[in-house]
């Protein structure tokens, strides 16, 4: 029968009768008609159209049109010369090869991004207050730092509280909960960049950090949390940096500040020897209100993180080619490995490493090879784990010396997606041993080459933070690192920040690149993908990201929990920022509800909820959403629903547990909770009547069980309620109608099965 299918989809006539009346068939198969309405009116697709050129491109396109297809006569024509020929021949090739690099360099720089630093005002002088718990390594105690640092927060006002970080993470609770009322959380964790026992590619300090998050939000510690590294970043070429490893909690943060934005604080990285003044800046951003939540301390000042557009230029950086020798590609057999080798083999790279975990076995990998040496290149297809120190040395040791190593491009990964709160160390390890730990060790075994270019294949999610990649981002941003660290060795490196590809790209087939898609991060063609890795090694860049950003998008779904400086110098993101905070204020959806009779209270709370889970799935309308749908049936997963859960916070000021779309699993039990939350216990005091029924039960406690008036009382109040009960029983049929009149078929058919068993 799939066969059967698989003809008639490609236009083959079928004799149906034939097929339903073979014995073979099972019992019962007959031709139905669809009903009318089979199809909904919905399109889903994105519409690639080209928009029309406007009148007044219009005459430069033609002109720009006749060059590019060399056209000779037409471009006489256009001009109106009737016999300047010869020139034109001469000049036609030069403006038609040189309107073709201005074109795709226009349409490669529209892509390029990179993380710059834009210096802030000093407030050193602000006061902290309340107690500030600062967490350091069990041996760190009574380090330098934290002693510094500790006298530092004193002197600004704050009560310190030290607290050293224990080995059992069930010793957290304990530690947290006694502390449940502190003002603010410091964590210096990121310093100890030993390996944790048994897990050999985690940072003790980052696992730790990711221990303190996930602790810290599981007592509901209101206070916000921030990080301190040194060396963890540069802000420019007079200023190294140092510490590769302490760049994971980078990630880190930036992932947190995403899925747990009440949580979350932010990110400092301080001189390697901290003075006085870099301190007391340090407790001045600590103090500030100013949504600066990646900083760097230095000693002539602060700098706060931004993404800048990065313009390729006219100066060249000298330009790259594979040439000879041995150029090795981790993931060489996978989707992105096998499209950078093809773009190799077609520039004249000699003789092409291949490697990864199956090697020749890997789905399509004879093909790719023979695809490869039909273009001239020479093939060598490795199995290889990388994550295997003497597997990836004894590689390295047996590239040919008449085809020596001089290219390394890293772009083997693993995914392993999960929320913050729930990523285990298994997980963590899983990722960065294939991505970070594999490239140290490509790095160590490779520093003494000569390498022409040292290629990572980092990701947009380490640059910006993406909800459900708490263990890639950190990864990634260690990429980007480690190539910043390589450049101030005096060593090749260019690190490159990618969106998501199309064409079987890993993270193609994630949750999070759905999210990603939704929020305005289209998947970037190969060939778009590629030309700009060619451009980047070109110039030389160290770190670039390159991703097709749709900011109007991007921008509203980026800060629609929390307010962010990240994307302030991008001109179409700094648009978007500028008109929600000059949009009328709202009033308060808490604010809102209050004023409402509970009927409408409840029907308003269900439009909110409807359109937020309508917003996360990437629905045009809430009426897509049913409320009686369990919501993993519409389609969310534990990375979207982190997404609603902050958006339902910031809509309502609560502060919901991240479990709780899997607690109450339909949008009608979501509203009952948010508003038994909303209200509950708390709206008694402002009921007409609540007084005189707190005086009618102080009277009735103070009555012995034998008076006589107890009957009487209990009487008009049974008399009370039944009169209260008949408006209730209203009150709750009209938001059942209101249900009812939402529900979908399938929600109204499925009712009538419970409620009158009937099927």
């Amino acid at each position: 029968m799939a066969s059967m299918a698989e003809l008639w989809v490609q236009g083959v006539e079928l004799d149906w009768r034939t097929v339903l009346d073979s014995p073979d068939t099972h019992d019962g198969a007959r031709h139905i008609d669809l009903p009318t309405y089979a199809f909904q009116p919905e399109r889903y697709w994105l519409d690639a159209s080209v928009p029309r050129p406007s009148a007044a491109e219009a005459p430069h396109d033609g002109f720009w049109s006749v060059v590019e297809r060399e056209d000779l006569e037409g471009l006489a024509q256009t001009l109106g010369l009737d016999d300047a020929h010869s020139e034109l021949k001469r000049v036609l090739p030069a403006l038609s090869a040189w309107h073709r690099r201005q074109s795709a360099t226009a349409s490669m720089e529209s892509l390029r991004y990179r993380a710059d630093w834009k210096p802030l005002s000093d407030s050193n002088s602000d006061r902290l207050s309340g107690t500030w718990l600062v967490v350091v390594a069990q041996d760190q105690v009574d380090g330098e730092l934290n002693e510094a640092v500790a006298g530092a927060l004193q002197a600004h006002g704050a009560k310190v509280v030290a607290i050293a970080a224990p080995d059992d993470a069930h010793e957290w609770a304990g530690l947290l909960a006694a502390h449940s009322d502190a003002a603010g959380v410091l964590s210096l964790l990121a310093e100890d960049e030993r390996p944790l026992p048994d897990v050999s590619s985690v940072p003790a300090g980052f696992g730790r950090t990711l221990t303190l998050v996930q602790e810290m939000e599981a007592v509901g510690m209101a206070a916000p949390l921030w990080c301190v590294t040194r060396g963890a970043v540069s802000t420019g070429e007079a200023d190294p940096l140092t510490s590769p490893a302490q760049a994971m909690v980078w990630g880190l943060g930036r992932v947190v500040a995403q899925e747990l934005p009440g949580r979350w604080g932010g990110l400092v990285d301080l001189p390697s020897a901290p003075d006085a003044d870099s301190l007391s800046r340090l407790c001045g951003v600590l103090a500030a209100d100013a949504h600066e939540d990646q900083v760097v301390v230095r000693p002539f000042g602060v700098l706060g993180r931004r993404i800048v557009r990065a313009p390729i230029g006219d100066e060249s950086g000298g330009g790259w080619t594979p040439g000879s020798g041995t150029v090795l590609i981790t993931g060489g057999t996978g989707a992105l490995g096998g499209q950078v080798a093809r773009r190799l083999a077609s520039q004249g790279a000699e003789h092409l490493l291949l490697v990864s975990r199956r090697g020749a076995t890997a789905p399509g990998a004879a093909e790719l090879e023979a695809e490869l040496t039909e273009a001239g290149a020479r093939v060598t297809v490795t199995a290889c784990d990388i994550t295997d120190a003497d597997a990836l040395r004894e590689l390295l040791a047996a590239v040919p010396d008449e085809y020596p190593l001089t290219a390394v491009i890293h772009t083997a990964a693993v995914l392993d997606d999960g929320a913050v709160t729930t990523l285990t160390f298994d997980q963590v390890d899983r990722v960065l041993r294939a991505k970070a730990q594999a490239a140290w060790r490509l790095h160590e075994l490779t520093r003494e080459l000569e390498l022409t270019a040292f290629v990572l294949f980092s990701s947009l999610a380490g640059t910006v933070g993406m909800a459900g990649q708490g263990n890639y981002a950190p990864a990634n941003a260690y990429l980007d690192a480690l190539a910043q660290y390589r450049r101030s060795q005096g060593l090749k490196a260019t690190s490159v920040a990618w969106g998501s590809w199309a064409q079987g790209g890993m993270a193609e087939l994630t949750a999070v690149n759905e999210v990603r898609l939704r929020h305005g991060v289209p998947l970037l063609s190969p060939e778009s993908a590629v030309s700009a890795l060619e451009a980047a090694l070109e110039h030389d860049d160290t770190t670039v990201v390159i991703a097709d950003i749709d900011w109007d998008r991007f921008t509203h779904a980026y800060t629609a929990t929390r307010s962010s400086h990240l994307l302030d110098e991008i001109p179409e993101a700094r648009s978007v920022l500028e008109a929600a905070g000059t949009a009328d204020p709202t009033t308060p959806l808490p604010d809102v509800l209050a004023r409402l009779a509970p009927q409408e209270r409840d029907r308003q709370l269900m439009s909110t909820v409807r359109t937020h889970v309508a917003a996360v799935l990437g629905h045009e309308s809430a009426d897509a959403v049913g409320l009686r749908r369990q919501f993993l049936e519409l389609g969310l997963d534990s990375v979207t629903a982190v997404e609603l859960r902050n958006r339902l916070n910031t809509a309502t000021g609560l502060r919901l547990p991240t479990t709780v779309v899997f607690d109450h699993p339909t949008v009608a039990d979501l509203v009952r909770h948010l508003g038994a939350e909303l209200f509950d216990g708390t709206e008694g005091s402002g009921t007409p009547g609540a007084a005189e029924l707190d005086s009618l039960e102080n009277l009735v406690a103070a009555m012995s069980d034998g008076d006589p008036s107890r009957a009487q009382i209990g009487g008009r109040l049974r008399s009370l309620l039944r009169s209260v009960s008949g408006t209730a029983q209203q009150e709750t049929a009209a938001v059942e109608s209101e249900e009812l009149e939402a529900a979908s078929n399938d929600e109204i058919f499925e009712f009538i099965e419970k409620e009158f068993g009937i099927s």
